[in-house]
């Protein structure tokens, strides 16, 4: 039988059983004690009450009431901090790597970085049996990062039921191995990147620098190789971002070291290389380490594609950023490479609604699989839980869930109540068997050269995660900050 899988409900928190977020319950908290303070203070009971529930009413409908595809409330952070950044001038960006220089050491000099990014990144290179691998510390998450590029089984999608069994019982034996194992790894983040190329242009370009005057047999051997090896249409990129938090403990190792910075040079290289040679138990290869030019270039080509991913050369911490960045637009961010005149332009969206049926295992697959002809990136940042606590929240959520129906005697059972309970007691008992725990988030970058494009593409995208029964919202005014979560940065979601 194929395994599937079973998005459980977010656990309800806040007043009510109800998912409020703080500043939501502060707001329905004011209304309530206002409208208490002014049934105390205007004189007249027809006023009062108008007054009390007036006031409510409008707390109220700042949580509860949709607008514009959100609430009122949740709108009102968005256009504030999007009016300061405009005043500002934030928004608009403009590199300085060409006149910044490097040091005499050969260091490169530090600049400002793009909005959105965290601006007290810091970069540390750490050594591994595998190569120097670039870790990125954002001091506001409390996190390192560093990103591997690996390889998967190329022909998933062809793989009887069996083998895709074993494969994904692979993948979740190394999710609970690394949550259990006691190491400093604990968040993951997938990012799969897909560009197309056109598939005639070595031909064109071989018959724009042929020879003509070069021997037939020349041209006849080369005809002959040139159609002999296989040419792709589109280059598909897997990256696996591992994260391991700042704690107080790294710190203490790490100040056994000459400098603190080598200290977590060394520790995190232990860490990654160890977590490299894990990557078999869950049939992944391991590709290369993103070093410093590596990471750079990966950078550089996600906010302007005509930068080739592969070209490392003069990349560093400096040149990994685009030349401009225009993000006042509210519906799209438009950035251009140091090699492009042409702008390009994009838009992320966030993954509302995962599917709340059972899927099977290669669900993602009209997302991921079969859209063709478009630059995009889709990201799914993961928190690994350990299993004694994943059981524990599982369990959490099961005797809400429980505790919120109503079974009173005469009244039909709601169907969908019936169905969150099937759910999260399937989670405790896939939690009970030995599944990893997780808490993840989805993000989606699309890139197009115009506007134009770019509505039809995110059309298109927006399509084929309904496919998938995925829910995608856009990230309007803030499409600068949603798209560092699609970068190797391992953000996307709230620190535990």
């Amino acid at each position: 039988m194929a395994r599937t899988f079973t998005f459980a409900a977010p656990r309800p928190r806040g007043l009510l059983g109800r998912r409020f977020e703080p500043d939501e319950q502060l707001v329905l908290g004011t209304g309530f004690v206002g409208g208490l303070l002014l049934l105390w203070l205007v004189p007249g009971i027809p006023f009062k009450i108008g007054a009390f529930v007036g006031w409510l009413s409008v707390c109220a409908s700042a949580v509860l009431v949709p607008y514009q595809g959100r609430t009122y409330l949740r709108w009102w952070e968005i256009n504030r901090t999007y009016r300061r950044s405009l005043r500002n001038g934030s928004l608009l960006y403009a590199s300085s790597a060409p006149q910044a220089g490097v040091h005499l050491s050969g260091q490169p000099v530090p600049i400002a970085l793009p909005p959105g990014i965290p601006a007290d990144l810091r970069w540390i290179d750490a050594p591994t049996a595998y190569g120097q691998i670039a870790v990125l510390l954002q001091p506001g998450e409390q996190m390192f990062c560093a990103a591997i590029e690996v390889e998967a089984q190329r022909d998933f999608g062809s793989l009887d039921l069996e083998d895709k069994e074993s494969l994904i019982g692979a993948w979740e034996y190394l999710l609970r191995s690394t949550a259990d194992s006691g190491g400093r790894i604990r968040r993951l983040q997938w990012i799969s990147r897909m560009v197309p190329a056109d598939p005639n242009a070595h031909a064109n370009d071989a018959a724009t620098r042929a020879d003509p005057l070069a021997a037939d047999w020349l041209h006849a051997s080369y005809t002959e190789l040139q159609q002999a090896v296989a040419l792709f249409a589109e280059d598909r990129r897997l990256l696996l971002v591992v994260g391991i938090p700042y704690t107080p403990d790294l710190v203490a190792e790490a100040r056994r070291y000459r400098t603190l910075a080598e200290g977590f040079a060394v520790c995190l290289g232990k860490e990654i290389e160890a977590f490299i040679r894990s990557l078999g138990h869950g049939q992944l290869r391991h590709v290369r380490n993103l070093d410093e030019p590596a990471l750079g270039s990966y950078l550089q080509h996600a906010y302007g594609p005509d930068h080739w991913l592969d070209d490392t050369i003069g990349m560093n911490r400096t040149t990994a950023w685009p030349a401009e960045i225009d993000a006042r637009n509210t519906d799209h961010m438009i950035s251009r490479s140091f090699e492009g005149a042409d702008p390009w332009y994009s838009a992320t969206a966030w993954v509302k609604k995962w599917p709340v049926l059972q899927v099977s295992v290669n669900f993602m697959a009209p997302l991921i699989l079969y859209v063709k002809d478009i630059v995009f990136t889709v990201a799914v940042t993961m928190d690994l839980v350990p299993g004694d606590q994943a059981l524990t929240e599982a369990m959490a959520d099961s005797t809400n869930e429980i505790g919120q129906a109503d079974h009173k005697a005469g009244k039909l059972k709601d169907p969908r109540e019936t169905a969150a309970q099937r759910r999260s007691l399937s989670t405790v008992q896939e939690i009970a068997d030995g599944a990893a725990g997780i808490r993840l988030a989805g993000w989606v970058t699309v890139t197009s050269r115009s506007k134009q494009a770019l509505d039809r593409d995110k059309d298109t995208v927006r399509a084929a995660a309904a496919r998938a029964q995925i829910r995608l919202e856009y990230c309007e005014k803030e499409h600068h900050r949603a798209m560092a979560n699609t970068l190797p940065l391992c953000t996307g979601l709230l620190r535990s």
